[in-house]
This record gives structure tokens, sequence and C-alpha cells, in this order.
């Protein structure tokens, strides 16, 4: 609730500085401290940056969309930018600069990023992005996830904002300028070790929720044990009772509930979609109330925070597909989930041993011919260009590893 709390301020927009001297040193120490030492990443694959630089070299929009799946994925790119002499500039959600002091704001600047409140309809970052596309120096990043699920190779739902950015930005520019989308797979696989640890990180967690640690048992059913165990204490804090049935259908249902009642409370009706857009809408509304200049009373305040806590319960029901590691078992994605479980019950993340990282640049999707082929315009273009990037996205993650 204290970090819910600290959220809530008045979004200030933070823009880019990009550093042609400064950046370099920059991204070393983020290479050094975080992609390293803190994420365990030591070893990058790079494919096809070549029509990357190919592109940018000769004045062109480039937008790179890469899944997001890890906390290391911002430090990997800036590594591989370094090494590929491509100077990339990010989209950064609002709240990797506001947890970070007045330093690590300063360095995210000067690396190129800025900031977007991705719950709100923030101009000042779309036009920010369309200003970068436009000038064509350098190539900008955007996550079309948003968030961070942590399950590397199955992709989650996409945002449109990424396609309508560079559609919008287009408009009114030269021909001889074309403007490139650049499907983007950043997949991770683990050093063969780390599956000596499982049995006492799982010790570790059974502990956390006060059961005495079972590791006699086989590794997957543990891990199932303990994700029902946790959902049960979820069911009855916010339903009043334990549900039957299959896990996948009990995460599906409780995550659905905790945003309808939430829509109940703010929309009056409950909303279609997929979970992070219904979260982000709401989400929207709550922080506009929570940051209004009148303020609100201390129930409703109390409330509002009530609100928020339990669509956050929903994100991180999310971010566990029932099916992912039951259909397949392997080492990566064992560690993948035993990662994501740490960060939820003991509050950090656990990265035990070395990883290796693969970073694909796809066939880049030029936007004429892709508007010509598929006889749309600009206004609606942005659903299909986005399911086309999905696409691309999957097929590549369904191939590395």
């Amino acid at each position: 609730m204290d970090l819910l709390r600290r959220e809530q301020v008045k979004y200030v927009f933070h823009p880019p500085r990009y550093s042609r001297l400064i950046a370099p040193l920059l991204t070393w120490l983020s290479t050094l401290k975080y992609m390293r030492q803190k994420f365990r990443v030591d070893t990058i694959s790079i494919e096809g940056a070549k029509r990357v630089r190919e592109l940018t070299a000769q004045g062109h929009m480039v937008l790179v969309a890469p899944n997001h799946a890890d906390h290391a994925d911002p430090h990997v790119l800036a590594e591989v930018g370094r090494k590929e002499g491509l100077a990339f500039h990010y989209m950064a959600a609002r709240e990797v600069f506001e947890i970070r002091g007045r330093i690590g704001r300063w360095a995210l600047s000067r690396i190129g990023s800025f900031s977007v409140d991705r719950e709100g309809a923030d101009m000042a970052a779309i036009k920010m992005a369309m200003s970068i596309l436009r000038e064509a120096r350098h190539p900008l990043v955007v996550f079309p996830e948003g968030e961070i699920f942590h399950h590397h190779e199955r992709l989650a739902p996409l945002n449109e904002g990424v396609a309508t950015i560079l559609l919008r930005a287009t408009k009114g520019q030269p021909a001889e300028q074309q403007a490139f989308l650049v499907p983007t797979a950043m997949r991770y696989t683990h050093d063969p070790s780390v599956a000596a640890d499982f049995t006492e990180r799982l010790d570790r967690l059974e502990r956390a929720i006060t059961w005495k640690p079972r590791p006699e048992l086989d590794t997957l059913e543990r891990i199932y044990r303990l994700g029902s165990g946790i959902l049960a204490t979820k069911e009855v804090e916010f339903l009043g009772s334990a549900r039957p049935g299959p896990l996948a259908e009990r995460i599906e249902y409780l995550q659905h509930e905790l945003i309808g009642r939430v829509e109940d409370e703010h929309f009056d009706t409950r909303k279609s979609g997929t979970t992070p857009e219904r979260v982000k809408a709401l989400r929207y509304k709550i922080r506009q109330e929570l940051t209004a200049e009148s303020g609100c009373e201390a129930d409703r305040e109390k409330k509002l925070y009530d609100d928020l806590d339990s669509l956050f319960g929903a994100v991180q029901l999310f971010s566990y597909p029932g099916q992912y590691l039951a259909e397949e078992p392997t080492t990566d994605r064992i560690a993948e989930t035993l990662l994501k479980l740490e960060e939820d019950v003991l509050g950090k993340a656990n990265y035990p041993g070395p990883r290796a990282v693969t970073v694909r640049f796809g066939e880049p999707i030029e936007i004429g011919d892709f508007l010509h082929r598929h006889e749309l315009t600009m206004k609606t273009a942005a659903a299909p260009l986005t399911d086309l990037l999905a696409t691309r996205i999957q097929s590549m993650l369904d191939t590395l590893g």
C-alpha cells in the first residue's frame, strides 16, 4: 500500500536529453551494474541489426517494438545499441522515472529515455515520440506489451498505441522518408546449473507462506501446490472462500472478478477487453481522482487505494498463464515461474545463475507498403498493423531459445 501511495503523484513529463558523450559511459555502467551483476545476463547474441543500421543511416523513421518479459530488457538493448552503433531512444513508463532520484532521472534522460503516462492520454510523450521518429536520427524503442509478465516465450496482448504513433508520425512527411516498424524478439535462456537451486528456492517460498518444505516432492508438483495454496488465500481474501476446479480456471475467474468489482464502482458496468486494457482504463480514472486539485476525503482515498490494490492483484494473476508451465515444463519455464513467485511472495526477484539472451530484429514492416497492400488508411490501420506485429514477434519467439 505504501508503494501505491508513493506512485499517486501528479504526473510530470520527463523529456530526453541525449548526450553523445555521456551515453556510452552510462551504458557501460548499466551493463556492468545491472545487466551482468543484478540480472545475470552474461551473453548477448544479436541478429538482424544490420538492417536497422541501414534504415537509420538512410534517414528513415525506425520504431523498434520488442517483447518485454524481463527487467533486464532495457539494459540489454542499451548494450546492443552500444555494440551496433545505434543510439536507441526509449519511451519508458512514468514509474521508471518516479522511483528514481534526481541522479537516476538525469541518467535516464542522457541515454535518450523519456517518460509516458501509460494510463493517460500523454500528449507530451506522443509528440516527443513522433518528433524523434520524424527527425530520424535515432531508432525509437517502445515496448508494445506495456508491462512485464515474465513469460518469455509467450507474448502478452499488445497496445495499439505503438502502431498509432508511427502511423501519425508519417503524416505530412517527405515521400522519400519511409517509416518502418521493426518486430523484435528477446529470448532469455538459463544455464542448466540453475536447476540445482530449485529445491532450495522452493523451500524458501514454502516457508514464506508458513508451510513445511517438501523437498521429496517433484519440482513441478511443488510449484503447482504452492500456486494453488497462494491462490486459495487470495480467493478467501476477496471472495470469502477458496474455489474448486482447475488452477487455470480459478486464476482467470479471480482476475476478472477483481477487475469487475472495481468497474462496478467506477463505470457502473463491466467492460470487455483484455485484462491489461481494462486495468489501464481503471487506473487512469482512479489516478485522476487521487491527484485532483480538490483532493478527496480520507474514507474515499482509502477506497481508491483498495481499488488499486485489487487491480494490482489482477495483473499479478494475469502474469501466470494457467497452462504455460504445464504444457512444456522446461528448465527455462520453471526458472521464470520461480522468479515470478519470488517477486510476488518475497518481494524481490532472484536471478541465481548466468543467463544468455538472443535479440532478433525481424524483417521491418514498411508502413506505406503495408497500407497499400491491405487497402488501409491511417485511421483503419492501427489494429491490423498491431496484429501483424504480434504475429511476427511470437513467430520469432517460437524459433528462438
